[in-house]
């Protein structure tokens, strides 16, 4: 079968974990969350938006997490608190603006508070106050209270049961995080064992050039070698990426050279359909293909 692929390579990504590189160790492959950069921390959001931290891709992986603050501008830091482990690209942040609240109170011409408030759930500061009588334009809530509202402009007339809506008009919020390149990496593709289904797998050995025992979250089983992205039982694919980041199914590997049959241009394919190129798990360069999960 050629010269057999160390058992270094071997996977990591599932429970109980290989990591055959570290003896046994206990992460998943992929990568962590590293810096976060906050290229627009937007503005106008209430105190009510939420910010979260998008998961990992690998089964088994650990979502980063993050701590955030919103000032009294409506402007969003974030802070890292933990990498978390499991990505193979980078993780996103979601800003979520807090739901628009409609709800009835009393206006009372040039003060800042809106009284009897018929709830006051949902309402935040930060949030824009509008409706049909009382508001001035861009008025925003600075406080509140068990059954009250107070503003940071006055109302302009008197009126009780006056309905009134309060939105978060934040927006504009744009950031980016890199990934650490510190976590073990393994051969990347899936696997349908016997009984189970399609899923992410680890290799705990190599039997033959196009069959592997190998684990997924649906336990062990021998399967074979395939270059198709939908699997019958029994069945196994590698996948491969090029420099230009067109996609590939690896039919063969051996230690140094994998066999590949292309499915996905990015641009142009830079190995001909059923060509031989080495491979690696970390970046793609030329001559050569990534099959890790990095």
């Amino acid at each position: 079968m050629g010269r057999p692929i160390k058992e270094k390579f071997f996977g990591n990504t599932n429970s109980p974990y290989s990591n055959q590189a570290q003896g046994g160790g206990t992460g998943v492959g992929g990568e962590g969350a590293n810096v976060i950069t906050v290229s627009n921390s937007g503005t106008l959001y209430s105190q009510g938006s939420t910010v979260a931290i998008s998961a990992p891709q690998i089964p088994g992986g650990v979502a980063a997490t993050i701590s955030y603050s919103i000032n009294g501008a409506g402007n969003i830091a974030v802070t890292k608190l933990t990498e978390g482990t499991g990505y193979t690209s980078a993780p996103s942040l979601t800003v979520t603006n807090a739901t628009t609240k409609n709800t009835t109170g009393d206006v009372v011409n040039a003060e800042f508070t809106m009284t009897n408030l018929a709830s006051v759930s949902g309402i935040y500061v930060g949030m824009l106050a509008g409706g049909a009588w009382g508001m001035q334009a861009s008025t925003y809530v600075t406080a509140v209270g068990t059954t009250t509202v107070t503003l940071d402009k006055t109302m302009t007339t008197s009126s009780s049961t006056v309905a009134v809506s309060f939105s978060d008009s934040g927006a504009s919020f744009a950031s980016s995080i890199s990934l650490t390149s510190t976590k073990q990496n393994a051969i990347k593709g899936e696997a349908f064992i016997t009984g189970g289904s399609q899923k992410a797998y680890d290799i705990k050995k190599q039997e033959a050039s196009k069959r592997y025992l190998v684990q997924t979250a649906d336990g062990q089983g021998q399967c074979k070698l395939v270059t198709t992205s939908t699997l019958a039982a029994a069945q196994m694919n590698i996948e491969a990426v090029d420099a230009n980041g067109s996609k590939y199914y690896v039919r063969k590997l051996t230690a140094r050279r994998a066999v590949l049959v292309q499915t996905t241009a990015s641009g142009s394919f830079a190995f001909a359909d059923g060509s031989a190129a080495g491979w690696t798990l970390g970046a793609p360069s030329a001559g050569v293909v990534t099959i890790g999960n990095n």
